[in-house]
Order: C-alpha cells, then sequence, then structure tokens
C-alpha cells in the first residue's frame, strides 16, 4: 500500500478550453480496453447498440482522470517506468470534490507516492490552460506547489507542515490539531511550537520562501 499524496488542483483559462477539459472530465465513457498501458483507452461516444437508451457510464464523473484527459497520446506506451516519469505518479487517479465555472476548474485527488506534476503541466500546454497543483505528503515531509503562468513552470517546495498549514482556514488551527493529535508526548508539542513560528502565513509567503525553480515549457 502506498502512502498518499494530497493534491489540490485548479485550472484556469478561456471558457472554450476550460469547457473542453471539463467535459473530459465529467462526461459518460465507455472503457475499451487496457493493452498493453496502465491508462485506459476510452469512447465519449455511446455505443451504437445503445442508441435511444440512456448513456450509462462505465465511470462516474472525475474517475480516472488520467485516462480522460490523455487520450491524445499512445496510452499503450505508459508502463510504470513512463507513468512516473513523464506524468508523475505510478497509477491513474480520480479528481473529486469537482468545482466548475467558465473559466476555472477545481478538484481535490490523492495519488500514489508522488503528485501528478507531469500530468499536470501535459494538461496545462495541451488545452492551452494555465493553474496551480498544490501537493503534499506527510510519511515522506514533503509538500510542493506547481504553478503555470504562460510558458512558465514554477516550482516550490518544503518540509510538509509548512505547506499543509495553508490548506486550513488558519496555520493557527493546523496546529491545533497536530497539538491535539499528540498530546501525550511533550517534547513533540514543544517542538510544533517551535515550528509553528517559523510557518508561513500565506501562499504568497510561502512562494517568496520556497521557491526553487523556474523552466520554460
Amino acid at each position: 500500500m502506498p502512502n498518499w499524496c494530497e493534491n489540490w488542483v485548479t485550472f484556469t483559462g478561456e471558457p472554450e478550453n476550460i469547457a473542453k477539459l471539463a467535459r473530459l472530465i465529467t462526461a459518460p465513457v465507455k472503457c475499451i480496453s487496457v493493452g498493453n498501458g496502465w491508462l485506459t483507452k476510452l469512447s465519449f461516444d455511446q455505443p451504437p447498440w445503445e442508441y435511444g437508451e440512456p448513456f450509462i457510464s462505465d465511470l462516474r464523473s472525475g474517475e480516472s482522470v488520467m485516462s480522460r484527459t490523455l487520450g491524445f497520446l499512445d496510452k499503450s506506451n505508459y508502463v510504470y517506468e513512463t507513468m512516473v516519469h513523464e506524468l508523475g505518479t505510478k497509477w491513474d487517479f480520480d479528481l473529486d470534490n469537482i468545482e466548475i465555472t467558465d473559466r476555472e476548474i477545481r478538484g481535490y485527488a490523492q495519488t500514489a507516492w508522488s503528485p501528478p506534476s507531469g500530468w499536470f503541466r501535459v494538461v496545462c500546454k495541451h488545452y492551452t490552460l494555465e493553474g496551480e497543483l498544490a501537493s503534499g505528503e506527510s510519511g515522506n515531509d514533503f509538500g510542493c506547489l506547481t504553478v503555470i503562468e504562460g510558458n512558465q513552470e514554477h516550482q516550490y517546495g518544503s518540509p510538509y507542515n509548512f505547506w499543509s498549514c495553508l490548506n486550513y482556514e488558519s496555520p493557527e488551527e493546523f496546529k491545533d490539531q497536530l497539538l491535539d493529535l499528540n498530546d501525550e508526548y511533550p517534547e513533540y508539542i514543544d517542538n510544533i511550537h517551535k515550528e509553528s513560528a517559523l510557518w508561513p502565513k500565506s501562499w504568497a509567503e510561502y512562494k517568496e520562501r520556497f521557491h526553487e525553480r523556474t523552466t520554460q515549457i
């Protein structure tokens, strides 16, 4: 069983580009085959033998989102090594808590071990979108943020708590949760109090302090 990486993803762009991606993420589909790869070949068209009947999807909205959004790739090439090295995580995953507006798609996902940063990059580039992918995993003690703006990708990284505190209403709320979970360990409590004084108070501060690199895509 892997450690599960938390991911919050946001795509932004022109309405027509958002609408195209939103359809792929949410529309009913039929699973055709897996073949030799780790991604599923899908059809967004209703089979002719079902014409006149309701289109009953094989996948729920957001399920197997890599397979849904990467139909332009040769999926037979995507086995363990290419899944990890090119898409960022070894298994397809589901996008949950989906929110869609004319210019934005938001969702939450759990992925095996690492963030789907390659998938995020490929989707932004192919569908002409920008966005943010915020990811973290406590077992390996990392948090990271990928921001794509125009033709640039900005990478930020930190220890997990410095990232996770910003996913709560306030860093204080996150600290209180950590203290409640470990209230029998005085040394741990003391460390949390000391560390929390160093946590960023906003994503703007996080970006200022934890920028790692900017690359052209």
